[in-house]
């Protein structure tokens, strides 16, 4: 009786309608950028400015827009930003030093879309996905409401997660979105950080191990994504002269390397710190600063052992990314078990709950 005095509330009231509808995300798109080309070919729609004919493309700097912001659409369901699609509004910002920010504000489930399957493989099994298309649904939302006076809530890269607009949407994530629908991941009844990452190399780590966050529900677990994960195991050489490159330009003062050991280890088995023997005693350098000056992609993860071979230093390890949270590969390899999304969710957070947002 009182659900259906609501819905009817809602449909007499459209504003209220709306809320229930929708949450909106801003995300920042891009960055520290000199200008930027808008595109519809069914016209640009600028906010606050009268109709009339609508053009097609416009070209912005930082310059042009002064000190104001700019907030476009399309009159269609796709507004390009530099030859990529986006839903939603985009809102173009002067920065102080002149550089342009722009950002995406758009319905929180439109944003997802373009999220999931540019996160984990669209191909692979439902269950994984749907357990990718909770917990980015839930670090979204997380990331929202701890964003502060940032002038957008979530970044477009790795650096939070993948978003790509138009170009990262999947049938088989839409659908995975479509039958997750709101659907969180809480931990007594509050949001958590539902942090993710690729391949663990055979057990999570502990959030409060790499990061200082002692929650429960990021303890590490073991896992059997090494059964198929394509990161099970690696090497990666560098040349001696590379590697105090790298450190040189990070204020590392070193001039030659005499040896390299791995130092303290966390309880999962990732090295917290790599030392660096030279002529003047030990440097040690924290392997997450390490892998970062290094590249990312070139260091997959800090689950290795570091050694020196003659003129290269080599890093022999397994897994992608950090190691907290959901592992994609162990949830692929849960769900090829016939373990659904709330399994491998409830496996990998432990003592959550899946509720409606």
């Amino acid at each position: 009786m009182r659900r259906c005095s609501i819905l009817v509330i809602a449909f007499l009231l459209p504003g209220i309608a709306s809320a229930v509808r929708a949450e909106y995300i801003r995300v920042a798109i891009a960055d520290n950028r000199s200008s930027v080309i808008l595109r519809s070919a069914d016209g640009l729609v600028v906010e606050g400015v009268p109709a009339g004919r609508r053009a097609t493309v416009m070209h912005i700097s930082g310059a042009s827009l002064g000190r104001g912001r700019l907030r476009v659409r399309s009159q269609s369901a796709f507004i390009e930003v530099d030859g990529t699609r986006y839903r939603g509004i985009v809102e173009v910002r002067r920065r102080g030093n002149g550089r342009l920010l722009v950002v995406n504000d758009l319905a929180l489930e439109a944003y997802l879309q373009g999220v999931v399957a540019a996160e984990i493989p669209h191909d692979w099994e439902m269950e994984a996905l749907k357990a990718q298309a909770v917990a980015s649904r839930t670090y979204a939302l997380h990331q929202k409401r701890t964003a502060g006076r940032r002038p957008y809530h979530i970044l477009a890269t790795v650096d939070s997660q993948v978003y790509l607009g138009a170009r990262g949407e999947r049938p088989r994530a839409l659908r995975a979105l479509e039958e997750t629908r709101g659907e969180v991941i809480l931990h007594r009844g509050k949001l958590i950080q539902a942090f993710y990452h690729a391949s663990c190399g055979g057990r999570t780590e502990d959030a409060s191990e790499l990061w200082g966050i002692d929650a429960p529900y990021l303890k590490g677990v073991d896992c059997d994504c090494q059964q198929i994960s394509s990161y099970g195991t690696w090497e990666r050489r560098f040349s001696i002269p590379a590697v105090l490159r790298a450190l040189r330009r990070e204020g590392y003062r070193l001039n030659a390397i005499d040896g390299v050991a791995g130092g303290a280890i966390t309880a999962g088995g990732r090295v917290m710190d790599v030392q660096f023997r030279h002529a003047g005693g030990m440097l040690s350098v924290p392997a997450e600063s390490l892998r970062a000056v290094l590249g990312y992609s070139r260091v997959p993860s800090i689950f290795f052992e570091p050694e020196l071979d003659d003129r290269e230093v080599v890093f022999s390890g397994r897994g992608l990314g950090h190691g907290v949270g959901l592992c994609q590969w162990g949830a692929k390899e849960m769900a090829g078990r016939g373990h659904d999304y709330r399994a491998i969710l409830a496996h990998y957070y432990p003592g959550t709950t899946i509720g409606r947002w």
